[in-house]
């Protein structure tokens, strides 16, 4: 079974942009640690509630069985990041979808392979599922600087 693993920012970013189904499609079975959503948590705004409705359809939360694992990945990483990289390991997840540059390069220097929002906007740009990469890196950056 085709598992990714996904960190907040995408989860967030996808949301705001009105395209988590890109996320939802890119896996049979697409997970998330219960640390992310605590962060997403943080903030009840529209793609918060997005975010909520995905765990009713097709989001999965697992909770990540070696907190030791998740204890050493925090010394360079949130908790976040954290559990994404220990679940991915843990459930063998073909993928992990992350943002953070030094969560990236942690999950490639042990192998695990990964992607970004701007992978799976670029990967769906390819498919012809959006008309423009531009307009939805325009969309994206303006998203991430909108307020919660």
């Amino acid at each position: 079974m085709r598992l990714c693993v996904v960190d907040a920012s995408p989860l967030i970013f996808l949301s705001k942009l009105d395209r988590l189904d890109l996320l939802e499609r890119s896996a049979e079975q697409v997970v998330t640690p219960p640390a992310v959503l605590r962060e997403i948590g943080e903030h009840h705004d529209k793609a918060s509630r997005k975010i909520e409705d995905a765990q009713r359809s097709w989001l999965g939360v697992r909770e990540v069985v070696d907190r030791r694992l998740v204890d050493v990945l925090m010394a360079d990483l949130d908790a976040g990041e954290s559990e994404v990289i220990a679940l991915a390991i843990e459930a063998g997840a073909e993928r992990v979808v992350l943002d953070d540059l030094d969560a990236r390069r942690l999950a490639h220097r042990i192998g695990l392979s990964r992607i970004g929002t701007l992978g799976l906007l670029l990967a769906a740009k390819l498919r012809g599922e959006l008309p423009s990469l531009g307009t939805e890196i325009d969309r994206l950056r303006k998203a991430g600087s909108d307020p919660p």
